[in-house]
Formats: C-alpha cells, structure tokens, sequence
C-alpha cells in the first residue's frame, strides 16, 4: 500500500493537501469528498479498508477546510466546491486514465457530489452518498438571522455547537473529533449561508443523475435524517439506484463500532459496478 499526503494546487487555483490510499494492484478509483468543518485526516481508516480490498481513494481538503491555504469557514459561493471537485477529478483522471472512478461524499460532502453530479452531468462510474446533507434542520427565525448577518458582514462568525452524540456510537470517534484542531468550530455567515442555499438548489438537479448511485445512512443519524436519503432515492429517475439504511448507526457510518459492515456493502456495491465504462 502507498499513502500519499502532499501539497496540491488545482486549475480553480486552490492550494491544499492532498490525500491518497493507493494499492499495489488496482481495481477503481474513489474520489472522496468530506464533510462541513472537517478534513481528509478523518478518513485513514475508510482509505486503508478501501485499499485491502484493491481499491484507492484520493481525497483533498475542501475550500475553506482542513489545511487548505484559504480561509477557514469561509466560501464565496457553494459552487466554488463543485468547480474544485471537478478539478480534483480532472487530476485523478490524470493518473488513472483508464480505471474506473467513482464519487463519493459524506454529509456536506454528499451534497456537494449530489450537487455535482446533477448539475454537471457527471459520467463517472458511480455516485456515493452517505447521510447526505441534501437538507437541513434550521429554525426560520435562525435562517433570516444567518442570511441577514451573510449580508452585513460575511466574514462574521458565529460559535457553531454540533451535538457529538449524534456523530457516532464509537465515544473514541467523538472524542477526537471534540479535540480535533482542524476541525473548525466557528464558521462564518457566508459560508452557513451558501450551504442551506444549496440544500435547495440541489433538488433542481437530481433528475439530471444518471450514473448508477449508492445512497447510505444511519437509521439513528441526528444530524441529518434519513427520510433525506429517502428522499433523494425517490426522486432519482436512474433506474441502476440502491439505499441502504443501518439500524443502530449515527452521523458517521464509517466512524461506527460496527463500521465494516457499511465499507463491505461500499466494496460490494462498487465491484458490481466497474465495469461501467461511459466515462472514457
């Protein structure tokens, strides 16, 4: 196995790290794209599953995250990360330009491949969601709050408290997340903003999918709940379609005591799939 973490410049001109879990013999491609306030440092055990059973996942610190030479908390536009996962994809494409590769993102980030793979037209191999932040749970009164204060002063933050029970069962999980330094807690208005706007946005786009998608989440996630998943998988016009709900798991499926089993059926999925082809 080799794992790659380096400092990487994409064509939109973001600066930020890369990260890489790649086997010796190669089966497909993951791009992986992570959550809001959190980084590709979370994921070395998703990388190193994915990698015993052949598969590699490139991962980049989104815009505004991680150790991204940009402004913690802070985009301009939700766009801005559908144009740099383009990107990202462009450079993976690069190295791999003849293996299958398949999208994957974990909550903002399963709205940013959602997103992406709608409004984009996406022919990769396949789309992967887990507990998907297609929709959000806001007070109106809040919403107009964030809304007006984006306006008045963008790069204002506000202290953000996520409920960590809801993350996952694994207290070890939550702990470190709680203790994470790279794991911002102070968010600016913009950047609240641009993700409750995509979370309407996105719905313009769903009918536009179609590549084969995987839909995953815990059936006792608090954060986003799964009657969202549900919900994607409904309107999804592709036939080639699966969801997946895991009794007794939060936020994080693959952050859970019982994670293997969500990675298995995420290797099960993919192995029946790459052999699709459209995208070269």
């Amino acid at each position: 196995m080799k794992t790659v973490v380096e400092e990487l410049k994409i064509r939109t001109g973001l600066e930020t790290i890369m990260r890489a879990w790649i086997p010796e013999q190669l089966k497909s491609v993951i791009v992986g794209i992570h959550g809001f306030a959190e980084h590709t440092g979370r994921y070395e055990n998703v990388g190193t599953f994915l990698v015993s059973r052949g598969y590699a996942l490139y991962m980049y610190d989104l815009r505004g995250h991680g150790r991204s030479k940009s402004t913690i908390g802070y985009i301009e536009k939700f766009e801005e990360f559908l144009e740099d996962t383009e990107a990202f994809v462009e450079y993976v494409r690069r190295l791999h330009s003849t293996t299958p590769i398949f999208l994957m993102g974990h909550s903002m980030g399963g709205l940013i491949v959602t997103y992406y793979a709608g409004f984009k037209k996406s022919r990769l191999s396949g789309l992967i969601t887990s507990g998907a932040a297609l929709e959000l749970e806001a007070n109106p009164l809040l919403s107009l709050l964030v809304k007006l204060q984006a306006t008045l002063r963008p790069n204002g933050r506000v202290k953000l408290t996520v409920n960590t029970n809801c993350l996952s069962s694994d207290k070890e999980v939550v702990k470190k997340y709680i203790e994470d330094p790279l794991v911002f807690k102070d968010p600016t208005f913009k950047l609240l903003l641009e993700f409750n706007n995509a979370t309407s946005k996105v719905w313009e786009y769903v009918n536009n999918i179609s590549i084969p998608t995987l839909i995953m989440h815990g059936a006792e996630d608090c954060i986003v709940p799964k009657r969202v998943s549900e919900k994607l998988y409904a309107k999804l016009k592709v036939e080639d379609k699966t969801l997946k709900i895991y009794e007794g798991m939060k936020h994080e499926i693959f952050n859970e005591i019982e994670k293997e089993k969500p990675l298995k059926d995420l290797v099960d999925w993919i192995s029946k799939h790459k052999l699709n082809s459209e995208q070269y």
